[in-house]
């Protein structure tokens, strides 16, 4: 799909949504939960520049995880990307699932999780803006940012409940990928903009 083909898709996405004048980014989680019909959260977390977000999913909903330790505008950029993948149907694209997969147990043989899932493995997949569903989570969340301004309140709430269990939970294997990749917090192999992309 060519660059002027997903713009195109991704502005009648983001006509159809009807988006307020203005929006903050709690705001705009409420018209993405109401169009996939399950609460979003989001949930600021130090990452330690493994990824800069990623969202989870449980039975209350979909759960944005984000990194704390960067500023309002970064923390929204990377809010409204995982949001994107969930407008454009993402959360149940076999790319994004193998590309998670491969991350998260690299011990599990990926085509047996994907065949017990019932999700079908496509031939060539890649990293970053070579995979389509990047590409595309990349336009709509850009032209998403261009009319959410982050609010500075949000990057200062505690974690409670199913948010802090969640977070715990992802500590350790947020520390077994570090290492993993022989790379500090935030140093030798993250990306430009703090991680790698989920």
């Amino acid at each position: 799909m060519r660059v002027g083909q997903i713009r195109r898709r991704c502005k009648q996405l983001i006509k159809e949504l009807a988006l307020p004048a203005a929006i903050d980014l709690r705001g705009m989680c409420d018209i993405v939960a109401a169009r996939v019909a399950r609460p979003v959260h989001l949930v600021p977390m130090s990452l330690g520049g493994v990824v800069s977000g990623m969202t989870a999913v449980t039975d209350d909903g979909y759960w944005v995880f984000y990194e704390l330790k960067t500023s309002p505008w970064h923390q929204a950029h990377i809010v409204l990307h995982e949001l994107s993948h969930l407008l454009l149907g993402h959360a149940q694209d076999p790319a994004v699932t193998e590309d998670a997969l491969k991350l998260w147990t690299p011990s599990v043989d990926v085509a047996t999780a994907m065949r017990r899932m019932g999700l079908t493995m496509g031939f060539a997949r890649h990293h970053g803006y070579d995979n389509l569903a990047e590409r595309e989570t990349e336009v709509l969340g850009t032209l998403l940012m261009e009319r959410v301004a982050p609010s500075a309140a949000e990057r200062e709430l505690p974690l409670e409940g199913q948010a802090a269990e969640l977070a715990a939970a992802l500590g350790p294997a947020l520390q077994h990928i570090r290492r993993q990749q022989g790379a500090p917090a935030g140093g030798a192999g993250a990306d430009a903009d703090g991680g790698s992309r989920v």
